[in-house]
């Protein structure tokens, strides 16, 4: 049968609470019963030995041995007994009976006192009228208190143990006092696991529904310790996870959509030529159809793997010093055809300079070649492509605009996705698979530069790039010559 963590929580609770509580109280009743009595006693001969000498002070005829017995009623009663004995173990006053007395080794005492000045045992004394008689002795030296010649030990006795009933009721308080502190003990933490485990049991049924399939449910818990944070993390993942889910399900119709359509063109045409239904005067000019058609699936599938190998950290990008002038000079030269064709007027390249920046050489050519293609693709006719160049500190913000009908505002969200085309790009271009401005972002995340759209529609869309620029690298000069 499989235990809730309800349960369990509380039931290792609970028996931590009564294990500690019976060691802590095992501990503080050894304490008291194995100090308390000493304890009694010692104060008792401090009284007598502090008074009998205050009275030798006062009437010098007054003797010690005088002094004691008369001291000793005020602090003694039935159970406890006094001996005053001295080094020799001559006995100098007791009124110990002589069947205890015998019981008591004083050379033994005496030995102990002479060394450690103080001496407390607990023996069991025994009569033949009696069962043996649990006994408490407490002894010290009066040497501080005599002459250096004279020394006299004084011991007292509690012959019937009378801290035994102040034990046993503290014993009996302490019982129920523990027992107090278990009970409520144990109702705080029911409580507290109550607390804790109602949301977990919350977040618990929300993830059965995540793992149908469902991510609507959210987990609705605010607190800000750490099972609300767990919270809103598991909320966080769940929008995660939804949008991806809705990415791929685009992803993979659109994937589907623009294979298809060239698979489609290809097919109609090679069996149109195969089975005669296209003349042959006309094979020609549908098998340049077809090769183009071959082109773009296979640009496509370059492309997804491209990105596929950025995003699987396949990709490491090695910085090193870059001319970006240079790069973007040359990438240009490479579109002179098309921007022949669209008879496009190229600004502001004309006025570079050699500006550097720390970049990857395939990456980066990678990133402008798709930027610079966009641009000429999506300028209208006899339009322009502006280029500028800003250093701010030590950073670099390279700036490519176009001119044309632009972007809406909403498009401007939708521009990085995988395979989006507006219904206008459709119309313009055929030969792209809508993945060079996906990879142009996963790029310079990789890289970590930035990049910002801005367009004002029916006018122009402009990207500024903004990347850490470098020093000029220095010739050896052993190169140089």
């Amino acid at each position: 049968m499989k235990k809730s963590f309800f349960v369990r929580y509380n039931f290792i609770s609970v028996i931590m609470v009564i294990i500690g509580s019976y060691f802590t109280s095992a501990v503080i009743m050894y304490f008291i019963a194995d100090f308390s009595e000493y304890g009694f006693l010692r104060s008792n001969v401090n009284v007598i030995v502090r008074n009998v000498f205050d009275e030798m002070e006062i009437n010098s005829e007054q003797t010690f041995e005088k002094g004691l017995k008369d001291n000793f009623k005020i602090v003694s009663d039935n159970t406890m007994r006094l001996v005053l004995f001295d080094q020799d173990e001559k006995i100098l006053y007791s009124n110990l009976e002589n069947k205890y007395a015998e019981a008591i080794n004083f050379k033994h005492i005496a030995n102990k006192l002479e060394h450690t000045g103080e001496y407390r045992e607990k023996k069991y004394i025994s009569t033949s009228n009696s069962d043996p008689n649990e006994c408490y002795i407490y002894a010290r030296e009066l040497k501080s208190y005599l002459s250096k010649s004279e020394v006299k030990y004084l011991m007292i006795l509690d012959l019937e143990n009378k801290f035994t009933g102040i034990y046993n009721s503290i014993s009996l308080r302490f019982i129920f006092a523990l027992m107090g502190v278990v009970c409520f003990s144990t109702i705080v933490l029911i409580m507290y696991t109550l607390y804790i485990s109602n949301p977990l049991r919350k977040m618990k049924l929300v993830a059965k529904e995540y793992e149908k399939g469902n991510f609507k449910p959210k987990v609705k818990i605010k607190t800000k310790d750490e099972i609300g944070e767990l919270a809103q993390t598991m909320n966080k993942m769940s929008q995660s996870i939804a949008k991806f889910e809705e990415s791929s399900k685009n992803f993979v119709a659109n994937v589907s959509h623009e294979f298809k359509t060239p698979i489609t063109s290809i097919s109609g045409f090679v069996d149109g030529i195969l089975d005669g239904t296209i003349p042959k005067q006309k094979q020609t000019h549908y098998l340049h159809i077809v090769s183009s058609e071959v082109k773009r699936l296979s640009n496509l599938i370059h492309s997804m793997l491209n990105i596929s190998r950025i995003e699987s950290g396949g990709v490491k990008p090695v910085f090193v010093p870059l001319n970006i002038s240079k790069i973007i000079k040359n990438i240009v030269e490479n579109f002179i055809d098309k921007i022949e064709t669209k008879n496009l007027r190229i600004k502001g390249i004309n006025k570079f300079e050699n500006f550097w920046i720390e970049g990857d050489s395939g990456l980066t050519y990678q990133v402008f070649y798709n930027l610079i293609e966009n641009a000429i693709k999506f300028s209208n006719d006899s339009g322009y492509i502006l280029f500028g160049i800003f250093q701010v500190s030590n950073f670099l913000t390279i700036r490519i605009q176009n001119s044309g009908k632009g972007l809406k505002e909403g498009e401007k969200e939708q521009l990085f996705e995988r395979f989006y085309k507006t219904d206008k790009s459709r119309s313009l271009d055929t030969s792209g698979v809508g993945l060079g401005l996906n990879i142009v972002l996963t790029i310079v995340k990789l890289c970590d530069w930035k990049i910002n759209v801005n367009s004002k529609y029916g006018e122009y869309t402009e990207f500024a790039l903004t990347v850490k620029s470098s020093k000029e690298p220095q010739l050896d000069e052993e190169n140089t010559n």
